[in-house]
């Protein structure tokens, strides 16, 4: 009896079902940023890449690496790889070279952490790509340019200190291909829109001055190819400062408000 008693005990504890899981467990799932790059940079190295520059945030890891001519931007946050830019692409032929940009680095959002710049070297120019990472390991771009700005967008400095640019675009439909300006942007509301500061008028005006006298001097040298560059670059300027104050349009699903 005793015997039996002792049986149907274990076949009782045998049968209770397991403990509830902790609901504070869920905020916890995911990597560790630093763990899961330290992988990634070890297969990197084993594949022949030489690791260069790594920055370690709050909630993400990036670094960048090459291999003769590969050139690779990582950025590693509790999602795993969140973001990778690889040199040479297929889908981007102008760019030669990528690596993480210098310090010091905006924080747009104000959240404490700061920013991934890469630096993106092209023919005949280098631009930055500007990311950030949110609270929940997911990268996203900060600045996208507006197609009626212009053409094969290049941001040529980033303020770190206030949410503005400075911008450079290819005149579109210019007669000559290597017709572009440089804009300054500032971040409004929700949008990035054309700079008006005091600051940015006075960076128009010597856009536009510098290209006047250049416009004198080609014209004096018969150098006709110039003068109609700097023309169509004129133009566009004056354009632009001309255009109307854009219509503030409410953020997308899943965009944050700027």
């Amino acid at each position: 009896m005793r015997c039996l008693i002792l049986c149907c005990a274990c076949l009782v504890a045998c049968a209770r079902t397991a403990p509830v899981q902790d609901p504070l467990d869920y905020l916890r799932l995911g990597v560790d940023p630093g763990a899961e790059a330290d992988a990634v940079i070890e297969d990197l190295r084993q594949h022949g890449f030489e690791i260069g520059r790594r920055i370690d945030e709050r909630d993400f890891v990036a670094f960048d690496a090459a291999r003769g001519t590969e050139s690779t931007v990582r950025v590693v946050t509790s999602r795993g790889p969140s973001l990778s830019i690889l040199v040479p692409d297929a889908r981007w032929p102008e760019r030669l070279w990528v690596e993480l940009g210098p310090d010091p680095r905006p924080d747009f959002d104000r959240d404490g952490q700061h920013d991934v710049v890469v630096t993106i070297r092209e023919r005949g120019r280098t631009c930055l790509a500007w990311a950030q990472v949110d609270a929940h390991g997911y990268a996203s771009e900060v600045f996208r340019s507006r197609i009626e700005w212009g053409e094969s967008p290049c941001v040529i400095e980033i303020d770190v200190s206030w949410p503005r640019l400075l911008l450079e675009v290819s005149v579109p439909n210019a007669p000559m291909p290597d017709a572009r300006v440089r804009i300054p942007i500032k971040a409004s509301a929700r949008r990035w829109v054309l700079d008006d500061s005091p600051s940015a008028t006075a960076r128009w005006d010597q856009e536009v001055e510098r290209r006047k006298q250049a416009l004198e001097e080609a014209e004096t040298r018969g150098d006709i190819p110039a003068a109609r560059r700097l023309e169509t670059e004129l133009g566009w300027l004056d354009r632009l400062r001309k255009a109307e104050p854009p219509v503030l349009e409410p953020t997308g699903d899943g965009e944050k408000a700027r």
